[in-house]
């Protein structure tokens, strides 16, 4: 209230203030108006001495003042602000007539308050005369944002500002909080339009957001005395009066400095010579180009931006927040429109740009919210030529005032104007033309708003997700539709705030948790997977848990990872989890935690192509005969000799061995020790797997306090695996200058690091850390699956004489089994597949939701941690019949039971992110089993296999490792004759 009071005072005493000024003044500098021989000016109603019609423009509700004047006297009439002439224009008719004969007369405004400034002034486009300037910043924004091609391209990051927006609210409705609708449509307008515009948003965290609301209110506080210094600038400064100046000039200035750290990051940008270049690149680059279409200045380019801050984004926010006050008031509406949504886009999805074209009725909801309170109700222009209109004459030089908001409510257009009827807007085309020439949300003619369609898709999807997804309570029942006037936009008196309901649309159930760490013991317990399978089991299987305050969902049954894997493939194809950025051991380096993008896709590329593609496997093919023979020699050898043989270790050998010459062309020998050093750094790796876990969970905060959790152990392995592979990478460096033809994956990488204009530029980093990923997790997966496949065929005597009857009948008793025998072979591949699905190498699969999805009819927030349990999916009794038996017949079934059957089979991870080397996995494993079967019995201490289980860095091991003495078969004698 004291506020108010104070807000009256002041603009009582300056009213005063220019009456005195006026008085002073009158002679000298106004003139009256002339008439043109044989026209009339249009009617003027009756004014007071001096000031005019000042006290009309100067209302708290200027629109319905000016409204209430042209009711009574006249659509067109004229009117004067101290001595300077107006003409006010409120109804269709009168309008559509400017606009169309009068089109360029009326194409640019009159003076501005201050000329330096930003906040409307002479750099910014709003008040830039019709002409070159205008012309062309017109169109850098017709092109380089609005353009469909452009629009089409930026559709993605209004995606993804919509998702946020949608994420914001489901967090409001779980804690039953309420919502400023125009704050939270704020926060999608500015940060939509300014990743559109400059590449990106004003954060919260550093605190730019809020400097720019701070600064845009400022602004809008100041309108009308802008208003009232640009009507009176030319007396005001021959009398040396700033009026206003210093208020005005101090929003500009901060404006500035705010904007020019942004254009110095676009210039650094720039000369990086990148492709994508948004609205900023462009006006920076006309700014720097002598030979520009039109010579800029870095302020045009702020007051550029100043302009849609405070003109661009509020209209968007006001519209959104009157259509929702309307639709909340009339529930007819909201039903119908509910009706619409729920039939056009389902239940199963958020509502997206591409269903608007099928939602007829939302569009015409947000052009009735428009015409009833148009976010600009005033447009103002001014007569640059004397003209006639309707009749009458216009001097030149004659401030334009169009009252839109009459014009949109005029009743000689207009059925029944005052109330919300959004069916008046589903019409023939006949109909909408006609609805055109009086429709005036976004101005008319040539000065029109260009992002009026750009501005109706954003609101439209607004309004789109609130009705989808929320029921809305009001305070009182019903929404106060008083109207206010913040700067030039017809605001609420009393802002829209309400508390959403979403009851189909929460999180997924949470269990009960610890108090700060949450469920972290779950996590760090000695079987991780299995305690998450239990947790899963009694509360459900996509489950909320949370790690300190790090949120996670759980995913552990078939129909909810299929689900996450068809329809958000994309969205969770990034991890989050590198803990070192420098370190070579799951560092920002290696490709298993690159995030989803040209790098990953590029490394991707190479290792499919130069190591996976079927002609390169048939040439590789001979290397893997030759150490699976070795791999036979040394089993052979421990038989001779009565030696136990650790299955995981001579399997570590053969994989190992077997990998790095096919992607490295030679492999660690035992001689020079450099095998046991990658086994002995492999084994460190593994044991620092939960600390890197825990660090990347706690990275940001610990970055904050300058901690490096681990950073000296973790930095220890990755400097001693860089020394050992940088030796490797020199001989390949000498291999290639020799030009050999043979080039393995280290090879084509080495050439694409050096090579300056490859297709995507490495380091030797990236080389190292694809290598280094390869030890750890690729063979190790391998080993482990040969390990408790051949358990489980020792407990399982059935399967081992099944198995060994098959092999024995399509390969005999003269040769080893090869490599090519494996297609005739299903039940040895059905054995290697069972041990996989009851011993997945990766039981976790870790990934991180880029974008707010809704699975299962729950929603999830995004940048939430995905962790798939893929050990319980492959264990589901739903989608297993006895899961937990070692049953391979299971996977001698029919072409459509195994694509039925690879949707719940997630060994190798699922989706695009899924390791490309599983078909190549199975066969290493699958030919080294078949060895094992053929070749030898085998005789275990006690009988039986004990199979409890043990997690070592992120695979599925054995507590007991398997090791059993190896007895020859009569066979094995023979084969041994031809090594």
């Amino acid at each position: 209230m004291a506020t108010m009071i104070l807000v009256d005072f002041q603009n009582c005493f300056i009213l005063i203030l220019l009456c005195f000024f006026s008085f002073l003044g009158y002679s000298l500098f106004f003139k009256k108006p002339k008439n043109s021989p044989g026209y009339d000016l249009p009617p003027s109603p009756p004014s007071l001495p001096i000031i005019g019609h000042f006290h009309f423009l100067f209302s708290s509700l200027t629109h319905k003042s000016l409204q209430k004047l042209s009711t009574k006297y006249g659509p067109l009439l004229h009117i004067r602000i101290f001595n300077v002439p107006a003409i006010l224009a409120s109804s269709a008719s009168v309008a559509y007539e400017i606009f169309k004969s009068h089109d360029v007369n009326v194409s640019s405004r009159g003076a501005v308050a201050i000329g330096e400034s930003l906040v409307f002034g002479t750099f910014g486009i709003i008040h830039a005369p019709y002409g070159d300037y205008w012309k062309f910043m017109k169109k850098i924004i017709a092109t380089k944002l609005l353009r469909p091609q452009i629009l089409e391209r930026s559709r993605g990051i209004r995606a993804e500002e919509l998702h946020r927006f949608y994420g914001s609210l489901v967090e409001k409705a779980r804690n039953n909080e309420s919502v400023g609708i125009s704050k939270e449509a704020m926060k999608l307008m500015n940060n939509t339009l300014c990743r559109m515009s400059m590449g990106r948003s004003f954060t919260e965290e550093n605190g730019e957001a809020e400097k720019v609301r701070v600064l845009v209110e400022e602004s809008n506080a100041l309108t009308k005395k802008r208003i009232l210094a640009s009507l009176l600038r030319r007396p005001l400064e021959i009398l040396r009066i700033p009026l206003f100046k210093k208020e005005i000039m101090s929003v500009s200035d901060r404006f500035g400095e705010l904007l020019e750290r942004i254009l110095v990051e676009h210039e650094e940008k720039l000369e990086e010579n990148h492709q994508d270049k948004d609205a900023m690149d462009e006006l920076l680059a006309a700014c720097q180009d002598e030979e520009a279409e039109y010579k800029i200045t870095r302020n045009h380019i702020k007051a550029l931006f100043v302009e849609q801050f405070i003109g661009g984004t509020d209209t968007s926010v006001q519209t959104t927040q009157w259509a929702m006050a309307e639709i909340l008031n009339n529930h007819k509406v909201l039903d119908k429109l509910r009706e619409e949504i729920d039939s056009a886009v389902g239940c199963s999805r958020l509502i997206q740009e591409m269903d608007l074209p099928n939602l007829p009725y939302l569009q015409a909801v947000v052009k009735e919210a428009l015409r009833l309170h148009p976010p600009g109700p005033l447009l103002v222009r001014k007569f640059q030529e004397g003209c006639e209109i309707k009749g009458f004459y216009i001097p030149e030089k004659t401030i334009l005032v169009i009252n839109a908001y009459a014009v949109m409510r005029d009743p000689d257009s207009w059925k029944d104007p005052d109330d919300f009827k959004p069916e008046r807007f589903l019409s023939s085309k006949e109909d909408e033309k006609h609805q055109e020439l009086k429709f005036l949300p976004f101005g008319g003619g040539r000065r029109a708003c260009p992002g009026g369609n750009l501005s109706q898709i954003i609101v439209g999807t607004a309004i789109g997700v609130m009705v989808q997804c929320f029921d809305w309570k009001i305070e009182g029942g019903k929404v106060n539709m008083e109207e206010a006037v913040e700067g030039m936009n017809v605001s609420m008196m009393h802002p829209l705030k309400c508390v959403p309901n979403s009851p189909g649309y929460d999180l997924p159930p949470s269990p009960p948790s610890l108090p700060i760490i949450g469920h972290l013991p779950l996590l760090f317990s000695s079987l991780t997977h299995k305690s998450l399978q239990k947790l899963s089991t009694k509360y459900g299987p996509l489950l909320h848990i949370r790690i300190f305050n790090v949120p996670v969902i759980l995913a552990s049954s078939a129909s909810v990872a299929y689900e996450i894997f068809k329809s958000h493939d994309v969205n969770v194809s990034s991890r989050d989890l590198a803990v070192n950025g420098e370190s070579l051991v799951f560092g920002s380096y290696g490709i298993m935690h690159a995030p989803y993008g040209d790098y990953w896709k590029f490394m991707k590329k190479i290792i499919t192509t130069k190591l996976l593609r079927p002609q390169t496997l048939e040439r590789s093919r001979g290397i893997r005969a030759e150490e699976l023979h070795r791999f036979y020699g040394s089993l052979v050898e421990k038989a001779r000799n009565n030696e136990s043989v650790g299955i995981s270790k001579e399997a570590m050998k053969l994989m190992n061995n077997t990998l790095c010459r096919m992607s490295m062309g030679r492999s660690f020998t035992e001689e020079n020790g450099e095998a046991g050093k990658v086994r002995f750094l492999v084994e460190e790796s593994n044991a620092l797997t939960k600390k890197r876990i825990l660090a990347s969970l706690l990275r940001r905060p610990l970055e904050i306090l300058r901690i490096p959790l681990f950073k000296k152990e973790i930095m220890s392995v990755s400097d001693r695996f860089g020394e050992l592979l940088e030796r490797i990478l020199v001989e390949h460096e000498e291999k290639l200058e020799e030009n050999h033809q043979d080039k393995d994956v280290m090879d084509e990488l080495l050439a694409a690091c050096q090579d300056e204009e490859a297709e995507y530029k490495i380091t030797r980093n990236h080389i190292k850390a694809l290598f280094v990923e390869q030890f750890i997790g690729g063979t190790d997966t391998s080993v482990q699956t040969t390990q408790w496949a051949m358990a489980e065929i020792l407990n399982n005597h059935k399967v081992l004489d099944k198995l060994r009857e098959e092999i024995d009948s399509a390969v005999g008793c003269s040769r080893l089994i090869q490599e090519m025998d494996l297609p005739n072979l299903p039940y040895l591949q059905a054995v290697v597949k069972e041990a996989l699905r009851l011993h997945p190498p990766g039981p976790l699969l870790v990934r991180k939701f880029q974008e707010g999805c809704e699975i299962k009819g729950f929603y999830i927030p995004e940048k939430t941690i995905l962790v798939i349990n893929a050990y319980a999916v492959m264990r589901d009794p739903d989608s297993w019949k006895d899961p937990d038996d070692f049953k391979p017949e299971r996977f001698l079934s029919s072409k459509e039971d195994e694509k039925h059957q690879e949707l719940k089979f997630l060994p190798f991870g699922g989706g695009r992110r899924a390791c490309p080397g599983g078909n190549l996995s199975q066969i290493i494993v699958g030919t080294a089993i078949g060895v094992m079967v053929q070749c030898f019995d085998w005789k275990i201490e006690g009988g039986k296999v004990n199979m409890e289980e043990a997690v070592e860095g992120m695979s599925l091991s054995m507590v007991h490792p398997l090791k059993c003495t190896p007895i020859p078969r009569p066979q094995a004698l023979a084969f041994t004759c031809n090594l």
